[in-house]
């Protein structure tokens, strides 16, 4: 640590209001582009639903995959500098995307580069902060995980809907001057990053040993696998997501503009709905006592939030899609919150950021597959009836993970 990284005597650090700021920004930035990309796709190029549905894969499918290798990274080198130049390279897509659609380029394959770029990236930045994060809690939280976990889980999601919110207007503003605000968000996050204390390698391996990427990877992938708390809650994560990922990412902006007729500002809207519910969640749940049964709300929470969508089957008002959405964004908070402390409690620091990179591959890789399936199916029956599908099909989910695994007993363990 250097004299600048150091404080004054008596005086604690502030790292966990530094990392907040931080994620504060970065995911402000990925609520703008969590709007402007579909919006794009859908309304102004007005590609058809199979082809949204293949957008929004290739936004996820880089960052699922390369996040093992960027977890493995980030377990290996100093967290805040590699952090910090993560997100001032991710300043330059939307910066090159918005010069692009100033000078009258805009076309189908162009977006999919820009979304593979920031997707690519985001394979190497999300594991780095993770697994920064156990860091700030036990220097800045005291080691509560959960409250730790929960309020970052509050703070990107509400920061995605703050996103939504500067990227709602676009079909007042256009693309460009929001693709400029995304970049000089980031270039935000990457200062309050350099705030941080330094974090360097904790190193399991002897000294000299050499280090081979797929091994690192791999190791991570096992340490997952085995342990008896994450396995079944991956498994769940996993095939919930090829459920219901492709409805967030698919149905809700072709709902909005094949049903309703609304634009820009109702997929911002909706967006805003469902990630002001998992804030709003994730930060009561930081205030409260740590839940003990997690495997258990977990559970309740996933059967909760498929009930509710199925209400969007009866062609509800427009607000009233906004209240469902928020309705399941709320039993998502608790969900994901719970599932992400119960991998950061078990996860070993030399292998935290692998495991946390691993776990994501499985919570979030069911999501490319079901955003080309839901496509598929939207363009078979619609929409409203689309959304039937997955909802039933979790019934048969649940209670095979209730009757095949022992996740309805897990429960956090003792402080």
């Amino acid at each position: 640590m250097t004299a600048q990284d150091a404080p004054a005597a008596g005086t604690p650090r502030n790292d966990h209001g530094w990392y907040m700021a931080g994620l504060w920004g970065y995911f402000l930035a990925g609520g703008i582009q969590g709007v402007l990309f579909p919006w794009i796709i859908a309304f102004v190029l007005h590609e058809s639903s199979d082809r949204v549905g293949i957008a929004q894969m290739f936004s996820m499918l880089p960052m699922l995959i390369l996040g093992l290798f960027g977890g493995a990274m980030a377990d290996r080198v100093e967290l805040r500098a590699h952090l910090m130049r993560l997100q001032f390279i991710a300043m330059v897509p939307p910066l090159l995307l918005a010069a692009l659609i100033w000078n009258g380029i805009l076309f189908y394959e162009m977006m999919i580069l820009y979304a593979l770029a920031l997707s690519t990236l985001g394979g190497f930045i999300m594991p780095a902060r993770d697994s920064m994060l156990s860091r700030v809690a036990m220097t800045s939280l005291g080691g509560n995980i959960q409250r730790a976990v929960a309020l970052a889980m509050s703070g990107q999601f509400l920061g995605q809907v703050g996103g939504y919110a500067l990227g709602s207007p676009a079909e007042y503003v256009g693309a460009a001057p929001l693709l400029i605000l995304q970049a000089l968000l980031l270039g935000f996050a990457a200062f309050t990053t350099s705030r941080l204390a330094v974090s360097p390698p904790v190193e399991h391996r002897a000294p000299g040993t050499r280090r081979r990427p797929l091994r690192d990877v791999k190791e991570g992938l096992e340490a997952v696998w085995r342990d008896q708390r994450i396995r079944p809650v991956l498994l769940l994560m996993f095939f919930s997501g090829i459920l219901f990922m492709g409805v967030f990412m698919v149905l809700f902006p072709l709902l909005i503009r094949d049903i309703y007729h609304g634009s820009s500002r109702e997929i911002g809207f909706v967006f805003m709905s469902f990630f002001g519910g998992i804030g709003i969640s994730s930060f009561v749940l930081s205030r409260m006592r740590p839940i003990r049964r997690q495997g258990r709300a977990i559970m309740l929470a996933m059967c909760t939030g498929s009930g509710v969508m199925v209400l969007i089957h009866f062609e509800p008002p427009i607000w009233g899609v906004f209240l469902l959405a928020f309705c399941w964004g709320l039993a998502a908070g608790i969900s994901m919150s719970q599932s992400r402390a119960i991998v950061q409690e078990s996860a070993t620091p030399a292998l935290r950021a692998r495991m946390l990179a691993g776990f994501n591959l499985g919570t979030m890789g069911g999501g490319p597959i079901g955003a080309v399936l839901i496509g598929y199916l939207i363009a078979w029956v619609g929409p409203l009836d689309a959304v039937l599908v997955p909802c039933g099909l979790m019934v048969f989910l649940w209670f095979a993970i209730y009757w095949l695994t022992p996740l309805w007993r897990v429960e956090a363990p003792p402080r």
